[in-house]
């Protein structure tokens, strides 16, 4: 594991900025959040462990709570208190009772869902004759993809149990710009005006719609223009988001009903990639072997989700040209940014030689 090597500023990289220890709003905030949101992680583990762990859960529940209101007692006890701290208590709590994805049974009945929608979706880009136009379409994709996020209070209790509707999710976004954040307008012109870029790092989110309808379609876009297309997946498990494990495996599911998807993955076009990550939040100086030595030759670098896009590195400075996207579904982080929930994010910073 080593720093991200696209970083321009390596030596003074931090993410998440936003410091628990002095923002006792913020602090306060995800405490609470942590503690509530536990209920649906536990409901979402007897489902996949079965009931005869209850008695497991109901530990591991009471054991996280402790360990929050320890750290609501002494906030310093980590040496720093962020979001990552927290997303890495709560996995390190599950691991120790044996419950490393409780979001496992979910997230592949979320995968079969929106495989069957697969097909329509990127059909209908494939229909559409102008770069521009198709290229909006995907990315609106991604947006209404990244709703379910099951980390999230606003929509944790809304697809726990049912599928987003994806379709009506990105009707719902067409013709709503400006976005809360929207650098679309440069990234598209800069994009096509130069044709292609030679390799794109895009460091992906949940499973479900998220990866399926939104972040499969656009890279098989890039691709399809001349780009290889390295989808980046966490090593372990953490909330709802796909893993490395997952990811190649529900790529070649996707493939089986695309000729075009197949062909580039059998050409090398788009590759899964294991990013080294263990959080819904990435810390880029915490990234695979693999994953630096695929980007040393990288052009543009996407970080997809409220998580790793804008909770953990939304400052964040590259060598490359850099896109940040996600839809916020959190009303402190959309408040925190002027904007409200389900507003939506694009940022889009030009390589910083």
């Amino acid at each position: 594991m080593a720093i991200f090597n696209l970083l321009k500023n390596p030596e003074t990289y931090q993410p998440c900025r936003q410091d628990m220890l002095v923002d006792t709003e913020f602090r306060t905030y995800w405490l609470q959040h942590f503690a509530q949101h536990f209920e649906i992680v536990a409901k979402l583990a007897v489902e996949h462990y079965g009931a005869h762990r209850t008695a497991d859960v109901d530990s591991c529940k009471q054991e996280l709570r402790r360990q929050l209101d320890i750290t609501g007692q002494d906030p310093n006890r980590f040496g720093e208190l962020n979001l990552l701290t927290l997303d890495m208590l709560r996995q390190t709590v599950l691991r120790a009772y044996n419950l490393p994805d409780p979001f496992k049974t979910l997230k592949t009945r979320e995968n079969a869902a929106m495989l069957r929608l697969y097909p329509q979706i990127v059909a209908e880009a494939d229909r559409i004759g102008d770069p521009a136009e198709a290229l909006l379409l995907l990315v609106e994709g991604i947006f209404a993809g990244n709703i379910f996020d099951l980390g999230a209070s606003s929509t944790s209790q809304l697809f726990s149990a049912n599928s987003p509707d994806f379709t009506q999710i990105r009707r719902d976004l067409a013709n709503k710009r400006p976005w809360l954040v929207d650098h679309f307008a440069a990234f598209s012109e800069q994009y096509l005006r130069r044709g292609t870029y030679r390799k794109a790092i895009f460091f992906l989110d949940n499973a479900g719609s998220d990866a399926v309808l939104g972040v499969f379609p656009f890279a098989r876009f890039l691709a399809a223009r001349g780009a290889t297309v390295v989808l980046a997946a966490n090593d372990q498990p953490a909330l709802n988001d796909l893993t490395y494990e997952e990811l190649g495996p529900l790529l070649r599911e996707a493939a089986a009903l695309d000729p075009t998807l197949r062909n580039q993955l059998e050409r090398g076009q788009i590759v899964p990639l294991n990013s080294g990550g263990t959080a819904p939040l990435i810390d880029l100086r915490e990234v695979s072997d693999a994953c630096n030595a695929a980007a040393a030759d990288a052009d543009i670098v996407f970080l997809e989700g409220m998580g790793r896009g804008l909770e953990s590195n939304f400052d964040a400075a590259f060598t490359c040209d850099a896109v940040k996207l996600c839809m916020i579904k959190e009303p402190i982080v959309a408040q925190r940014l002027g904007g409200k929930v389900f507003d939506v994010v694009f940022r889009y910073d030009p390589a910083e030689g």
